[in-house]
């Protein structure tokens, strides 16, 4: 029975100091099962009903941690997969489905706005990190659906931009996207990013077109 209880001590010692202290692996507890079987008293026999309670939950534990190890290796080999496959899109423009940037020197902007509606105007703003206006322009009256625009050069900072169309005494968001040329790719927290110039870094998620060395 003594022995029982140090096993139970031993486990919660673990879960307290995690990686401190290990746990009894399958065949250590079966070497301290076998042992106490053998010495045993036989007026008070061990409750073997617990023993084998302990040993199940551990090789619960052994099976999760066997799981855990195979899931990284394979959020490893996917994280390497997916940074070589974007390596094949530096030199190429693609569209970023983002409103937001973080240039890093002075530069031009370019992107599309997307409506569901016909119409009378659609203005662009850009606001700074503060959420002050610092730029607006007018594309005029379009059609319903998606539109090419070009923005004057920008300083270095933290943007957003958003699109507004007009229909009468409507007003309607739009979506906003970014061109440019990917110049880099790198690894990030939580997968492969693409390095638009000085426009700054996207997630590759967020990559919903991609053109050639030149697309509109």
């Amino acid at each position: 029975m003594t022995a029982i209880a140090q096993v139970d001590n031993l486990t919660t010692r673990t879960n307290q100091n995690n990686s401190t202290v290990l746990q009894p692996t399958q065949n250590q507890f079966m070497e301290l099962f076998i042992a106490q079987l053998r010495a045993q008293d036989p007026t008070a026999p061990l409750d073997t009903n617990q023993m084998l309670s302990q040993l199940s939950q551990i090789s619960s534990v052994e099976s999760l941690t066997s799981i855990d190890t195979r899931i990284d290796g394979l959020t490893s080999a996917l994280e390497q997969s997916q940074l070589l496959g974007a390596v094949q899109l530096v030199g190429h423009e693609i569209e970023v489905a983002t409103n937001k940037m973080s240039i890093q020197s002075e530069s031009a902007i370019k992107g599309k706005v997307t409506l569901p509606i016909n119409s009378d105007d659609i203005l662009l703003r850009v606001y700074n990190s503060n959420g002050s206006i610092i730029s607006s322009k007018s594309l005029g009256a379009k059609s319903s659906g998606t539109h090419s625009f070009e923005l004057d050069a920008l300083a270095a900072g933290n943007y957003t931009i958003t699109a507004t169309g007009i229909s009468g005494n409507e007003a309607y968001a739009g979506d906003v996207s970014l061109l440019a040329k990917v110049t880099n790719v790198e690894a990030g927290i939580n997968g492969a990013n693409v390095k638009l110039g000085e426009l700054g870094s996207y997630p590759l998620g967020l990559v919903s077109r991609v053109g050639g060395k030149n697309f509109n």
